[in-house]
């Protein structure tokens, strides 16, 4: 026997014998789509995120920018890997002695606070660009 959840239940939705429901066939389809970046995404989570205001595929794309196990400073280990994404951290823009040098902490707390959002779930940190 297969239980049913409506959206704004409190229960994980891993459980394999649970299959949340949803107001409409988009939040389904919006749900679904989240899957492929959040594979263990359950109807708490989602409800977060959408309380952010990122309601559909085209505002998930243009958020969403990764997840890393929470702990300590895990806003410098984002910011870091981010601005090795974006080449900053390019032997030939910044020695590597120096990179070795930055506390990215102080710069997430400083510049990209203000920029990004996080939601802490299931021992996991999920950032999001609030330019969505």
């Amino acid at each position: 026997m297969t239980t049913t959840l409506e959206l704004n239940a409190k229960v994980d939705s891993r459980p394999s014998d649970i299959i949340p429901t949803f107001r409409d066939k988009r939040d389904h389809e919006f749900f679904e789509y989240i899957l492929n970046d959040i594979p263990d995404l359950d109807i708490e989570l989602f409800n977060l995120i959408n309380g952010e205001g990122i309601e559909n595929v085209d505002q998930w794309d243009d958020a969403y920018r990764g997840s890393l196990p929470t702990s300590y400073k895990v806003e410098a280990q984002f910011t870091e890997s981010l601005m090795d994404e974006l080449g900053v951290l390019d032997s030939d823009m910044i020695p590597d002695g120096i990179a070795y040098c930055i506390d990215w902490q102080v710069y997430w707390d400083r510049d990209l606070r203000h920029d990004y959002l996080t939601i802490e779930h299931d021992g996991h940190t999920h950032f999001f660009s609030r330019y969505f």
